[in-house]
């Protein structure tokens, strides 16, 4: 379960982060963000907790801080920056995402698709993702969603091959999460969302 736990958090941190948050723009609901938002997901007999832990300044800009927690303890850290075409993951733990890796064009039309090709710190990711469904109905702890779907087929992490896919809800950020490496694996689903200040 322990070596489980660590290829999932493995995944999570250099593919798709904690919930994959950042300050949206004002047409796009599916990155819901303020400050001291919380979601609680479940995977396997675990719960991993995802914070808005507040911003910081990387490389000149203005970047949101996302902690993600298992029982308790902060085991990843990441820094997410918006542009106009879509939201990157630029920073994980004290490593700089170089380039930094687009987590959702914007706008996230069906069968809109990125390529990946990046190194964080001295461990490379490449791949494509790709919008599969814009309201694909899925079914959580935390209720139903008609969600937009992303998935990356074939990534390779560290020249593993890794399968990814997620289920963005409006108003709600990441509800569920699929991710195969090798021949594990893990799904994380939503349990509970609770929105940060100003909302």
């Amino acid at each position: 379960m322990l070596h489980a736990m660590r290829l999932v958090v493995g995944a999570v941190v250099v593919l798709v982060g904690g919930a994959v948050l950042a300050q949206p723009p004002a047409t796009d609901t599916y990155f819901p963000l303020k400050p001291k938002s919380k979601w609680t997901y479940k995977v396997q007999d675990q719960k991993v907790v995802v914070v808005v832990a507040g911003t910081e300044k990387f490389n000149n800009e203005d970047c949101v801080k996302v902690d993600t927690l298992v029982n308790d303890k902060v085991v990843a850290s990441e820094l997410y920056s918006v542009k106009p075409d879509g939201v990157y993951r630029v920073k994980v733990k004290d490593d700089k995402v170089d380039p930094p890796v687009k987590v959702l064009a914007i706008p996230a039309n069906k069968d809109a698709s990125w390529e990946v090709k990046s190194k964080v710190g001295t461990q490379s990711v490449s791949g494509t993702f790709k919008v599969t469904d814009v309201a694909e109905k899925i079914e959580t702890p935390a209720g139903k969603f008609d969600a937009l779907a992303v998935q990356g087929v074939d990534l390779d992490v560290a020249g593993t091959k890794t399968t990814v896919k997620l289920w963005f809800a409006k108003d709600k950020g990441i509800v569920k999460l699929s991710y195969k490496i090798q021949d594990a694996e893990s799904i994380l689903e939503l349990e509970k969302y609770e929105p940060g200040d100003g909302k």
